[in-house]
């Protein structure tokens, strides 16, 4: 693996290699957010102007409803085991644990390259290719760096479509300009995106305010159980099979974290959710803690102030291990103040 240390030299090698391929593969983490999953529409749509074809590759069981309004023109293709790429970019996802199935494919392509902005946890994917940058505020800022030019040449109507997933990608991982990683350089981002004609307000209702009313229901029986640790300094939720059968959605319906972060004297919020009778995901997010460390001893990893993995176990368990986790990293980190 060798890891490329500015994107110019890694936009240079990827086309060597794009130019020279009979098929691309473009595809990200496990459950598609708005940055992993939108830079990659943003990547194959800016590669289909220059003449590439590729394929984003999700699981069977993927939700993209929310995407629907910036999907006009994808080429999705459901994995399905045996089938190979000449070259494979992973987007957003540095672990083989939020690749599941899907990481078959890097066992078998001929090029691999990995496009990142987390902290590298240490089961890194076994790419030929890996360029990580933690200062980018989301993936989508590492692919609008590389292909600027490219996308300013572009008629209007394709360079706004691409901006349009790339400025998802930005309010994605800002919490629409909410979290500390919202500053001078994310809103200059987010400036250049508006010049191409994209219009900020509608993306954000096309976004944020598409849920159903068995969202909101789902998402108002967790919010009605709600449990405070450690004097209200920790925020816990929980989400069981039984509550997202009985409003009819599946395990990543709805983004639950948004809706209480904020609270007054909470300080960590974890959200355990339920997906099968074996495995549960957590979800952390703090602004004053490092919650990346406690998704890494279990597996997972992220960025220090928003971080998850996978647990597997008994709930009770489960959660009286990680209670005590962050109770730990609480005491740590208000002893480094």
């Amino acid at each position: 693996m060798k890891n490329l240390e500015n994107i110019q030299e890694l936009k240079e090698i990827l086309n060597r290699f794009l130019n020279s391929s009979s098929s691309v593969a473009i595809m990200t983490h496990t459950e598609p957010d708005g940055d992993g999953f939108c830079s990659s529409l943003a990547l194959q749509r800016l590669l289909r102007n220059q003449a590439i074809d590729s394929d984003i590759v999700i699981d069977a069981d993927n939700q993209l409803e929310r995407f629907k309004s910036f999907m006009e023109g994808a080429k999705l293709s459901i994995f399905e085991s045996g089938h190979r790429y000449d070259t494979l970019i992973i987007l957003d996802c540095n672990s083989y644990t939020l690749l599941g199935n899907r990481s078959e494919l890097l066992r078998t392509a001929h090029n691999r390259f990995v496009v990142d902005h987390h902290i590298p946890s240490n089961k890194q994917l076994d790419s030929d290719y890996t360029f990580v940058d933690t200062s980018e505020v989301c993936t989508g800022s590492i692919i609008y760096k590389m292909f600027k030019p490219e996308m300013e040449a572009l008629p209007k109507m394709e360079s706004i479509a691409i901006a349009k997933n790339l400025y998802i990608s930005l309010i994605n991982d800002t919490n629409n300009f909410t979290n500390s990683n919202t500053n001078a350089k994310s809103l200059s981002f987010a400036s250049e995106l508006v010049t191409f004609g994209i219009n900020p307000s509608d993306l954000y209702q096309a976004f944020y305010c598409n849920n159903t009313t068995n969202q909101m229901k789902y998402l108002g029986e967790i919010l009605s159980g709600i449990e405070l640790y450690n004097d209200g300094q920790i925020l816990f939720l929980y989400s069981s099979l039984d509550m997202q059968h009985r409003n009819k959605l599946s395990s990543n319906a709805i983004s639950v974290l948004r809706f209480v972060q904020g609270i007054k004297g909470v300080k960590v919020i974890a959200f355990l959710r339920q997906d099968n009778e074996e495995s549960f995901n957590l979800s952390l997010r703090s602004e004053t803690v490092d919650v990346n460390s406690i998704a890494v001893s279990y597996g997972g990893g992220g960025h220090k102030n928003a971080s998850g993995a996978t647990l597997y176990g008994e709930l009770g368990e489960l959660k009286s291990n990680l209670i005590s986790k962050l109770k730990e990293a609480l005491s740590v980190s208000q002893n480094n103040v």
